[in-house]
């Protein structure tokens, strides 16, 4: 079985971006965010996936309504949340679900665990991260020197299988 985790930075306002960048750098959380992602596959939107540059030894799955008119050298591309947990499950166990906005949302009934660095940025954005919900409960923190990262569980994930296609 695969599991799903979430893994972003959060500004205190919730915002993640603004649609374009990332507003903010901290270099200890790239660190921590490449060192956990590193060699995983990453669920990540098209337009954030097009934005990005790719972590060493990760395989984007990369989450579009037109998986057939692209073709990229080691990624894959789907439709659906099914088809990205069979492609996540085609490379390792664990695969991260790293954004944007709609992606974190789609993919968060489904997770297992949230990574969430708490930025002590105030700014708004266009884009935020999703409430977690009730089933979500505060599993870890890992303190840095400019922030934590807040590791969550959820009590009762869903099953991908059930996903609408």
């Amino acid at each position: 079985m695969v599991e799903l985790r979430l893994i972003a930075g959060v500004a205190r306002t919730g915002a993640i971006g603004d649609g374009e960048t990332i507003p903010w750098h901290y270099e200890e959380d790239e660190k921590q965010y490449k060192d956990r992602v590193a060699d995983h596959p990453v669920v990540v939107g098209r337009k954030t996936h097009e934005g990005m540059t790719r972590v060493r030894g990760t395989h984007p799955v990369v989450v579009t309504r037109s998986p057939d008119e692209y073709e990229e050298a080691d990624a894959t591309f789907v439709s659906t949340v099914q088809d990205a947990v069979d492609a996540v499950a085609a490379q390792r166990e664990v695969g991260y679900v790293i954004g944007g906005q709609s992606i974190y949302a789609t993919f968060l009934p489904y997770a297992e665990r949230a990574y969430v660095s708490e930025l002590p940025e105030r700014q708004a954005a266009s884009r935020v991260f999703p409430y977690l919900g009730t089933n979500w409960s505060v599993a870890d923190r890992h303190g840095y020197d400019e922030f934590d990262v807040i590791e969550y569980e959820n009590e009762a994930p869903l099953d991908p299988s059930a996903a609408p296609a």
